[in-house]
């Protein structure tokens, strides 16, 4: 009998889902289900009966449930004893990637800066946070990118957001309620990384319609490609989150893509074996809560 078994038991007898507990505990449905298979060998009685939709406690379950919320509490006090000194292993080191903190909502932002000193911070782009998550050299990575898989990690989505187009003021574009991608055919695009791994799903469709790679600036802050922006009339434009439609930089218009599968997507990338992995279930599920409390930053 295994502690994850009892966490496992747990969320599922308070969601009365095998597939809301895996959400809460950051794992598969399956796991969930094997957990409780075992649990119910080893005391030898079903724990849960289906009823509808539901799955909920069998009437052996409930007293099983009830000493599992007991153990689980004892556990969890007898970890809090020695919560100074597991601080400085429990500290994940973070990969972000480059337009990250520029593209976060203000809840987030603040959620960061409040616990500051239990990251470390490395930023990269997209490509590479995937590659340390993977290779273990980072606990987990927060990435801000359009729609992909991850097939050598887990994720999750914590948030998404409206792609917007940030043109200057007097430009052609900065007069349009929305930007098709044909729309972008002409112009320069201002990029915080490659486009095939952030970017994919927009550059599909641009090279589809004939758009020339040499058109694109990779950039190294959101500051130069603002920059740009609006020192430059037309031609030139940056692909930004829902914060810069909040209060767009002086000289600058945005506006938003118009087709919803070039949203972006806010991921959080890890190995579920990671040694931090405990610290790493309660950042994302804290962050993820941050997002869905910012109007717009998860339906788009």
């Amino acid at each position: 009998m295994e502690i994850q078994q009892l966490r496992h038991l747990q969320a599922a007898a308070n969601s009365q889902s095998y597939a809301q507990a895996a959400k809460k505990c950051f794992t598969s449905r399956q796991n969930i289900a094997h957990s409780v298979k075992a649990l119910e060998g080893e005391v030898g009685t079903p724990l849960f009966e289906r009823k509808g939709n539901r799955m909920v406690l069998t009437e052996e379950g409930r007293q099983v449930a009830y000493v599992v919320d007991e153990v689980l509490e004892r556990v969890d006090r007898l970890g809090s004893m020695f919560q100074d000194g597991l601080a400085a292993r429990s500290m994940l080191n973070l990969a972000v990637s480059t337009n990250f903190f520029a593209g976060m909502p203000l809840a987030v932002d603040e959620l960061l800066l409040e616990r500051s000193s239990s990251f470390r911070f490395f930023e990269r782009d997209c490509g590479e946070c995937y590659r340390l998550v993977c290779s273990n050299e980072v606990d987990a990575a927060i990435i801000m990118c359009m729609e992909r898989e991850f097939s050598d990690c887990s994720v999750v989505e914590v948030g998404r957001s409206k792609s917007y187009v940030i043109a200057n003021e007097g430009s052609d574009l900065a007069k349009k309620e929305s930007v098709s991608v044909d729309e972008l055919r002409n112009e320069k695009l201002l990029l915080m990384s490659e486009p095939g791994f952030q970017y994919g799903p927009l550059f599909s469709q641009l090279y589809a319609i004939g758009y020339n790679r040499s058109s694109v600036s990779i950039l190294p802050s959101t500051s130069s490609m603002l920059h740009m922006v609006r020192t430059r009339r037309g031609g030139s434009v940056g692909i930004a989150s829902r914060r810069f439609a909040v209060t767009p930089p002086g000289g600058s218009v945005s506006i938003p893509l118009a087709d919803p599968r070039l949203d972006w997507h806010f991921y959080a990338l890890y190995k579920p074996e990671a040694v931090n992995s405990h610290a790493i279930a309660s950042f994302i599920q804290d962050i993820h809560v941050a997002f869905s409390q910012s109007d717009g930053w998860n339906n788009g």
